[in-house]
């Protein structure tokens, strides 16, 4: 499991292979789906958190 920071890191390093034209949109949402993250219908991407301690209302990353 990622935690907050590796999540926005992989998400700025995979923008920038997709500027490079090293990868594609939707090779780059595979991968930030297989990292565990959600996309919502809206575009942005949301990781349900799996710690106990985050309670009945967990916060939730949201990547844009």
């Amino acid at each position: 499991m990622l935690i907050t920071a590796d999540y926005f890191r992989l998400s700025e390093i995979l923008n920038k292979m997709v500027a490079a034209n090293q990868i594609t949109t939707n090779e780059r949402e595979e991968l930030l789906h297989k990292s565990g993250l959600i996309k919502q219908k809206d575009g942005r991407w949301k990781e349900l958190p799996t710690d106990p301690r985050s309670g009945n209302h967990p916060a939730y990353l949201t990547l844009d």
